[in-house]
């Protein structure tokens, strides 16, 4: 029983801990956000900063939670999880592990899927301007893709940008 409890708090303190850096970094992502509508590069790049910084955090965090199964069983399993070491815990720290668990589990989705819109806008804007210099660069014709002999392009135009309009 006193194992159990001191395993408890254990995983509480490593729980809470995980809950606040992904409070932060949906912060960060949302000021990210922010900046990237606003353009402003020194201000990315410091969130940027911020952000390397919590990810590590959180990989200090899961080494943490691969020792306390170690600790538990020294042949860890790749299938082995600490919900599956908490659901055998007796009530209440069961219910309030597992709580804390789900919770973790929304706060990493509404992450993972903010992340996932930056990634996508900082991808599209990078090919944005490759167009852009593309455009400067050729005159303002459209840069052949390939050739089929001399002067005789073969071009897949975009949609977005319209080198002949």
């Amino acid at each position: 029983m006193i194992a159990e409890a001191n395993l408890s708090n254990e995983i509480d303190q490593l729980l809470i801990a995980i809950v606040a850096l992904q409070e932060e970094l949906a912060a960060v992502y949302r000021a990210k956000r922010e900046a990237v509508r606003k353009a402003l590069a020194a201000e990315i790049d410091r969130l940027n900063q911020r952000e390397e910084r919590l990810v590590a955090d959180l990989r200090v965090r899961l080494r943490q939670r691969h020792q306390i199964l170690q600790r538990v069983n020294p042949m860890v399993a790749p299938s082995d999880t600490l919900e599956k070491l908490v659901r055998s815990f007796a009530e209440p720290r069961r219910s309030r592990l597992l709580a804390r668990m789900e919770e973790i589990r929304h706060l990493v989705e509404a992450n993972r899927r903010e992340s996932w819109v930056l990634w996508i806008v900082s991808k599209q804007s990078l090919r944005l301007f490759g167009d852009l210099l593309d455009l400067i660069a050729n005159g303002g014709r459209k840069a052949p893709v390939y050739f089929a002999g001399f002067g005789n392009e073969i071009s897949f135009g975009g949609a977005i940008l319209d080198a002949s309009a």
